[in-house]
């Protein structure tokens, strides 16, 4: 087999056409200019039926995402989406041609984008806001020297002839070098040692999803019997599966499925094969950088074979923000892991002007500041500004630092949370500035305040308000629809640079917003983000408190949402008590059915800041949990007792701490999750519940006078 095919020439770039016009003009000369040159493969990006080829809204782009054009049309006049036209332009194939069609660049930016109405918080409306984001994009297009600009009373230019048609010849399986070393490497995870997973990153282009599809193919043809592959989205592995058709031909296909000689090739979700393991011989995991960490660890922890894949700078997530945080948990677990990187295109040459283009305009490579900038930061080295919109718009550098960090901080950060940053009405921009350097950011978004009567309608369910996130939250899942009268000041990000990390940054700026929300009159400060042990302990020790735990896990992070407040107001305080107490009164039945499989140390961390209204046992009660702890008694005959001293006795800080983690697993498992089901016959599982209980019924006596003695109930049993 020949290693590669070089089907993209050196002078194969794409080129990009914007025509600014009317609607009607711009629509009409995109066709009459495409059909001159007869381009085979075109793609409208718009709202409405082209007459000029397919056509697909911005939000139904993702399935098509594995496919390559001769020609992309982009219509901006429908709603300009960053992200999808991030993702539209990668489908552009070397020696193609992007015609992206605007009004006049100089009042794109006052044009009423039906594409704002995402970022737009009712009662706002979008027709009111001046983009600049689309005025830093017209901007960035106005100054090229490699953009042809038409307005609707120039002469129209001629657009290049089509590319030649890609011919695949199957004994050229490969594209690149880069390629080739890639599919070699992911077939040695296999036959080499295990424990030696691979990560391979990329820009977008490079065809690392086609090197895992291209791979699991050759794989299935030696006789590898089962091939798992996940990602964000059954839509993001698109490319992987067409790959190994393409290569298996002869293979049963379905969507998420490949089947060839009884090996098969299979798509699962990554929560899914977290909570449901399923055997594989090879794990291959692609856009990984769109998954959360922690989700990733397990699957590392998992499947001894194991490929990661994910893009560094592109619309799908932030890979440079992958490369740094999971680089110690790889190094902790599987330090034998191997490292490629692939950087020569496959789908056009080198150099390309699109790709820098909407690397700029998208900032897709924006970095934060240096860490030897932060090298001395410090939070009383730190000025705390609110940046403005005009501020950012006028200092690239700024802007830059700022959207890197960001980036670098979160994993699904992508371009349109670009336009929220420089569009978004409600958002407010915090910053702690290091010699003028974004030490640390944080996103505040305002909501609440709506009337009784729209605050009785969202909480019965028949209004639904874009934007309120966490006042429309209260209302309908906690069940309170005063909380929807409340004004809230929400975190929606908060960001600190990884060099200057664990030093308080963090804590200032939360306590800044703090006393900035006290004075601006807001009834509470709140924040919503996938539960985890560590990130409760933070906002603990910032004095929030969890006011509602999401039921199910987020697909997106895999963790249950915690919602908490700060409350800041009398109002704020009576709402927040109430809350925590109705949380507290649910949690036991919650955690038997919804909460189920919420982890432990969540929980503990829950029940030790929810206030405490329950009484202690009384003596009928101690009777059983001495019974069953010291004697032989039934469980299920008990264990209402036995749960009511252990939701006691874990919200107490003396008493909870006092006990070894193992212990207090075991009882939020056992007794607080029921997750063993009925112990009636289990031996093994009986007993250690029993010595637990007889360590707690001691420390809890130590701790405080019991009603009933419990040391001669014991010796009496």
């Amino acid at each position: 087999m020949t290693e590669f095919d070089p089907l993209v020439k050196d002078t194969d770039h794409r080129q990009l056409f914007v025509l600014s016009g009317s609607s009607r003009w711009c629509r009409a000369t995109a066709g009459k200019l495409l059909e001159e040159k007869e381009y085979r493969q075109v793609l409208w990006v718009t709202s409405s039926p082209s007459g000029h080829g397919p056509a697909v809204v911005a939000e139904k782009l993702r399935p098509r995402l594995g496919s390559e054009l001769d020609a992309l049309v982009f219509d901006a006049w429908a709603g300009f989406e960053p992200d999808a036209f991030g993702a539209a332009t990668g489908m552009v194939r070397g020696g193609g041609v992007v015609l992206l069609l605007t009004p006049s660049l100089a009042e794109w930016p006052n044009h009423a984008d039906p594409a704002l109405q995402r970022f737009t918080s009712w009662p706002s409306s979008y027709r009111d806001i001046r983009s600049r984001f689309l005025l830093r994009f017209a901007q960035i297009i106005s100054t090229s020297d490699t953009i042809q600009r038409i307005s609707q009373e120039d002469a129209l230019p001629e657009l290049p002839f089509p590319p030649p048609a890609t011919v695949f010849n199957p004994e050229k399986i490969c594209r690149t070098i880069d390629q080739q070393r890639a599919v070699n490497a992911i077939c040695h995870v296999v036959h080499g040692h295990r424990r030696r997973p691979l990560v391979l990153t990329a820009d977008r282009g490079r065809g690392k999803s086609s090197a895992l599809g291209i791979a699991a193919a050759q794989l299935l043809r030696h006789g590898l019997p089962r091939i798992l592959v996940t990602a964000p989205g059954l839509d993001a592995a698109a490319v992987v599966f067409q790959q190994a058709r393409r290569l298996l031909p002869d293979a049963e296909s379905s969507r998420g499925a490949l089947q060839w000689k009884g090996r098969h090739i299979r798509f699962a979700a990554p929560d899914r094969l977290i909570r449901q393991p399923q055997t594989a011989d090879l794990l291959l995991v692609d856009e990984a950088a769109a998954i959360p960490a922690p989700l990733l660890e397990i699957l590392l922890k998992q499947y001894a074979r194991i490929v990661f894949s994910t893009t560094l700078h592109g619309y799908e997530g932030t890979g440079r923000g992958f490369s740094i945080r999971f680089r110690d948990t790889l190094n902790r677990l599987t330090p034998g892991w191997r490292a490629l990187h692939l950087s020569r295109p496959i789908r056009w040459a080198e150099n390309d002007p699109l790709e820098q283009f909407t690397f700029r305009a998208l900032l897709l490579n924006a970095s934060p500041a240096t860490d030897k900038a932060m090298e001395s930061a410090s939070p009383k080295s730190c000025k705390l500004v609110q940046l403005e919109r005009d501020q950012l718009l006028n200092n690239e550098p700024l802007l830059s630092e700022l959207f890197g960090l960001l980036v670098l901080a979160h994993y699904r950060t992508r371009p349109a949370d670009l336009r929220n940053l420089l569009d978004g009405p409600a958002l407010s921009i915090y910053a702690l500035l290091h010699n003028g350097h974004v030490a640390a950011t944080a996103l505040v978004v305002r909501e609440g305040g709506l009337d009784e009567a729209l605050a009785k309608q969202v909480w019965l369910g028949r209004r639904r308000i874009h934007g309120h996130l966490l006042a429309q939250s209260l209302a309908v899942h906690a069940g309170f629809p005063e909380a929807a009268q409340l004004r809230y000041a929400r975190i929606m990000r908060l960001a600190v640079h990884p060099a200057a990390q664990r030093r308080g940054l963090g804590t200032r700026l939360v306590t800044e917003l703090v006393r900035k929300g006290a004075d601006e009159g807001v009834d509470a400060i709140g924040t919503s983000f996938g539960a985890t042990p560590e990130l409760l302990d933070f906002w603990h020790r910032a004095a929030f408190r969890t006011v509602r735990l999401g039921l199910r896990r987020e697909a997106s992070s895999g963790s249950h949402a915690a919602f908490m407040l700060h409350p800041l107001s009398s109002r704020g305080t009576a709402l927040h008590q109430q809350i925590q107490i109705r949380l507290r009164e649910q949690l036991p039945t919650l955690l038997t059915d919804p909460l189920h499989d919420l982890e432990p140390g969540i929980i503990w961390r829950l029940l030790k800041k929810l206030p405490s209204h329950l009484t202690p046992p009384s003596k009928q009660e101690w009777r059983d949990i001495a019974s069953f702890a010291f004697g032989k008694r039934g469980y299920e005959v008990c264990q209402t007792s036995i749960r009511k001293l252990v939701i006691t006795a874990l919200a107490d800080q003396d008493i909870s701490t006092r006990l070894s983690r193992p212990d207090r697993e075991l009882l939020i498992r056992c007794v607080l999750q029921n997750r063993s089901g009925s112990l009636q016959g289990k031996k093994q599982s009986t007993a250690a519940l029993r010595k637990v209980l007889q360590r707690l019924v001691k420390f809890c006596g130590e701790h405080q006078p019991i009603v009933l003695d419990v040391q001669n109930l014991i010796t009496w049993l």
